[in-house]
């Protein structure tokens, strides 16, 4: 037994002394095994007699003895078959031996009213864990420590696990089904001439299949690394080298990479929690890496192990321990890391992800903002059908989704976070009005039917705002697309459309990132699609207000929770449109189990079909020395003449002045008959200051003679009497009214240019 505590002592002594290296090696993942073996070697009587003096009731399961003796065992198991020493597999096996005295411990009145235990209690009810029980039998089967006795016990225990979880064997492509799938398995796999061995076999497959080259139905970053960890590990106990042929594993790997922080690590969307359980996405990024041979795969480990090393995180529990025995039975040595293109993209596509990131860089100072418009979506129907029928889910996105279509995410900046999501919810179905998942809980805006009643604004007999948007926090099912994305030179913008026909309204949110200078304009279009009431509502969360001026807010984020934020960065967020009618302010609320402020303007008004209101915020990263009120004085509203049909803003920094235009209705310009072009530029020009085009989006950095501009969706751009793009003149033929071709202009995706003005160029 000396070259037992020898080993342990050797790995402990060179974990501790290790320098910080930009890419863990085989050998880092060793001895985080190793250290956090030694450290529960010493604790886990300790940690199982706490668990004893406070046994609790599950609200999810009646029963429920801890999952620390299994997730121990299992990584005992793994040390068993590294080194062979009896020693671990004596050990793993008293972990699983001592639930026979748990069970005995549990209060039956816990419990007894619960049906699925009528047949005997199994050694875990949590099936996020109860895979360890058998995965830690099979690596110590082989063991000469085990007597009969011991051995049989274990092996009644691995089958009262397979057997318990078909009294609810849940499925879908979700990380709940595949989760059992695991337990089924490997109990299969331990035990494979138990009677009840091929029915184990045979769920393992039915749940599995759900998810095995298919889409995830879960839109929630802290659940899909659950998925795809226990989906992996499913397939490498497997063997089955086919299921990184389709082409859906390596999307979502591109998917989980692109979402990757400033800070290291995933952003928080949905159920989850900052920071993100980050060590599950170690080992799925190294599987990838080694399957794919992909450099970015490695960049994506390589961000996760630096926040390890920076900020000395505890990897002795041992079941995050756990996730670096798959990193070490996976890695690739030998490929070295590349970072993803350091700019704008959208994250992946606008079916499935239906995400943008507007990014400058992949290192911790860049800029990173994150817009989620994913809505419930049409695939997985069977699967989140079976949900809303047999659990209690109404404040989710089935599943696992927020009430955050349209919504910023998060948003980074030199190294501070300046806006972040709600977080998860804080009691079982939800908290206190769907917390935290309801609308009303994001960076987004709300629309309510009914007017709020406001006497005279301020006055504190009228409504406070909080009071009318809060309800139950059910999710109501929209539907999302994106009508634009594109990357210019000095502009990168998205338009995306959120649809609820339940409510009747229609809200396009346009987020324009002026890259040179870092900062964004978000501007809300919502349109009403039928006779009725109602309140808008645009919401931004802080933690701190510093300073506040006409319509603005200086604000900082310092903590999330245990989250220190690090840098000194902080937000300017301020409306913009002068209208009379709109209140602006604030009220405390609960985000991310702490206290915050949420930031309002808000309007009531009846509208009619087509009518259209509109909201444009700043958002202004800056440093502390930089005085808000002065930033604020840079932008000056343009009048358009058209508004609210078309909205434009000049910005004014040292020498250069830069113009901002943008359509919020895409389709002023067509014509009411149905020729073919249907659109007119006469219909659709709009005048921002000295320029006019007929453009969705327009940019235009003038400084001195020196004009850079771009565009997106337009027949013609022109700066004062010049034109500076136009669409050349065609014939349109299979007119629908049957007439022969009619000459007209295209328009243009996009276009961009710079050039040098000469110094009598003349303004309208």
């Amino acid at each position: 037994m000396m070259k037992f505590f020898v080993f342990f002592l050797f790995g402990y002594l060179l974990l501790g002394g290790q320098a910080k290296a930009a890419l863990p090696k085989r050998s880092d993942y060793l001895q985080i095994i190793q250290k956090a073996v030694e450290q529960n070697l010493q604790t886990s009587e300790s940690i199982i007699d706490k668990w004893k003096s406070n046994i609790e009731r599950s609200d999810l399961f009646g029963y429920s003895t801890t999952s620390y003796p299994a997730n121990f065992a299992e990584l005992l198991g793994f040390m068993y078959e590294e080194t062979g020493e009896e020693g671990y597999a004596k050990k793993a096996a008293e972990m699983l031996l001592v639930y026979e005295e748990l069970k005995e411990l549990f209060p039956k009145e816990f419990y007894a009213d619960r049906i699925e235990y009528a047949k005997g209690l199994p050694p875990i009810s949590d099936f996020f864990s109860m895979s360890s029980y058998p995965k830690a039998y099979r690596a110590i089967q082989s063991s000469s420590s085990l007597n009969a006795q011991d051995r049989r016990t274990i092996e009644r225990g691995v089958a009262d696990c397979a057997n318990f979880l078909m009294n609810y064997p849940e499925w879908g492509p979700m990380n709940r089904a595949i989760l059992r799938a695991e337990t089924f398995f490997n109990a299969a796999l331990a035990l494979p001439d138990h009677p009840d061995a091929p029915a184990w076999r045979r769920m393992a497959q039915v749940l599995s299949s759900d998810s095995y080259q298919r889409w995830e139905e879960e839109d929630a970053a802290g659940y899909h690394p659950v998925w795809m960890l226990s989906l992996m590990r499913m397939v490498d106990a497997t063997d089955d080298a086919d299921f990184y042929r389709s082409s859906i594993p390596r999307y979502y790997l591109d998917y989980f990479c692109h979402l990757i922080t400033p800070a290291g690590l995933m952003v928080d969307f949905g159920d989850a929690r900052w920071p993100m359980d980050w060590y599950r996405f170690i080992p799925i990024f190294e599987k990838g890496a080694a399957v794919y041979h992909e450099p970015i795969y490695k960049w994506a480990v390589e961000r996760a192990w630096n926040y390890i090393q920076e900020n000395e995180v505890d990897l002795t529990g041992a079941y995050t321990a756990l996730a670096f025995v798959d990193a070490y039975r996976w890695m690739d040595p030998d490929l070295a890391a590349e970072p993803p293109a350091p700019h704008s993209r959208l994250v992946m596509e606008d079916i499935v992800g239906k995400k943008v990131v507007f990014r400058n860089g992949t290192d911790r100072k860049s800029t990173f903002l994150l817009l989620n418009y994913r809505d419930e979506g049409d695939g997985a129907y069977a699967g989140r059908e079976f949900l809303r029928t047999s659990i209690t889910a109404e404040e989710e996105k089935t599943h696992h989704g927020h009430s955050d279509e349209n919504s910023i995410v998060s948003l980074f900046h030199n190294g501070s976070i300046l806006l972040h999501d709600g977080g998860y919810r804080d009691n079982l179905p939800s908290g206190a009005y769907g917390q935290y998942r309801s609308d009303f809980y994001h960076n987004r805006l709300v629309t309510r039917k009914n007017k709020r009643w406001v006497q005279i604004q301020g006055d504190p007999l009228s409504q406070p705002i909080f009071e009318f948007l809060r309800n139950s926090g059910a999710y109501r099912p929209v539907r999302t697309q994106l009508l634009n994305f594109l990357t210019f030179e000095e502009l990168d913008f998205s338009t995306t459309r959120l649809l609820d026909t339940e409510l009747g309204v229609q809200h396009d949110r346009t987020v324009l990132y002026y890259k040179p200078d870092s900062f964004f304009i978000v501007v809300d279009a919502v349109e009403a699609l039928r006779d009725d009431f109602f309140t808008h509502t645009v919401l931004w969360h802080t933690q701190k207000i510093l300073a506040r001026g006409d319509n603005w807010f200086d604000t900082r984020i310092d903590s999330i929770n245990a989250y220190k934020n690090p840098g000194s960065t902080n937000l300017l967020i301020a409306y913009l449109l002068p209208e009379p009618g709109r209140e602006t302010g604030t009220f405390p609320i609960e985000r991310h189990w702490q206290p915050e402020t949420a930031i309002y303007q808000t309007l009531s008004d009846h509208y009619y079909a087509g009518n259209r209101e509109v909201f444009i915020t700043l958002l202004i990263p800056h440093g502390p020395k930089q005085d808000p009120a002065e930033l604020v004085k840079k932008f000056t509203w343009l009048d358009t003449g058209i508004f609210p049909q078309a909205v434009g803003l000049a910005y004014k920094n040292a020498n250069k002045t830069v113009t901002f235009g943008v359509k919020t209705d895409p389709r002023m310009d067509y014509k009411p008959q149905d020729y073919r072009p249907r659109y007119d530029y006469e219909l659709g020009k709009v005048d921002y200051g000295p320029f006019q085009t007929d453009a969705h989006v327009f940019v235009a950095n003038q400084t001195g003679n020196e004009l850079y501009w771009a565009a997106s969706n337009m027949v013609r751009v022109k700066y004062g009497e010049k034109i500076l793009q136009e669409s050349l003149e065609m014939s349109f033929a299979l007119q629908l009214d049957g007439m022969p071709p009619r000459p007209g202009r295209a328009k243009w995706r996009y276009w961009e240019d710079r050039l040098t003005l000469s110094p009598g160029a003349k303004k309208r």
